[in-house]
């Protein structure tokens, strides 16, 4: 298909093309705050857990729902793309 056959051909391509980036955008920046999130808690895991070893259960659930929050706005992104 040529795009530049006509405007609407043409427009449908370009929104299309920004919906993809922008759905990359919204994507790559949550899975940044995930993995900023999940680092600081494993720092403090590591801390809390050479004082106390019975909070590490507890802080390795935190960490798990931490890091969901990455895999939640990957499936924000394909639902964005249908």
């Amino acid at each position: 298909m040529d795009i530049y056959l006509n405007k609407a051909n043409y427009q449908a391509a370009e929104n299309a093309g920004y919906c993809a980036f922008w759905i990359g955008v919204t994507v790559g920046l949550s899975n940044v705050f995930c993995g900023l999130c999940v680092g600081v808690l494993g720092s403090s895991t590591a801390l809390v857990t050479s004082q106390n070893g019975a909070t590490f259960i507890s802080m390795l659930v935190v960490i798990i729902f931490a890091s969901a929050v990455g895999l939640y706005a990957v499936i924000v992104g394909i639902i964005m793309n249908t």
